[in-house]
């Protein structure tokens, strides 16, 4: 998980901010300044990369269904058919990951 990049609308100034590590440490302020930037919220962070992961997982899921589709009923290599017939492997470990992470998604909510 990254930390969280802030930018000060006083002074313009970027910094960032590590994660939540207790209850008391939620505050944000300007290093520079001491201008009040808002809360840190891990949960909304959580949400954050876990949306992020999911999309790019059905990006490639959706990707490799194609794939499958393509290559198993068309005429093509040896080496393409068989990775044709062997990509649902693949693309069943994606759905469960993918079921996984929703199921994770509604804990943070």
């Amino acid at each position: 998980m990254l930390p969280e990049v802030f930018e000060c609308p006083n002074c313009q100034r970027q910094f960032v901010v590590e994660l939540v590590e207790s209850a008391s440490d939620r505050s944000v302020y300007c290093p520079q300044c001491k201008h009040y930037l808002g809360e840190k919220d891990l949960h909304f962070v959580l949400l954050s990369e876990i949306e992020e992961l999911t999309e790019r997982l059905r990006f490639e899921r959706d990707r490799l269904e194609k794939d499958e589709a393509v290559y198993t009923m068309t005429d093509c290599d040896a080496e393409l058919r068989t990775y044709g017939t062997e990509i649902h492997k693949v693309v069943s470990i994606l759905r469960k990951t993918l079921a996984d992470l929703d199921a994770l998604k509604s804990t943070y909510r």
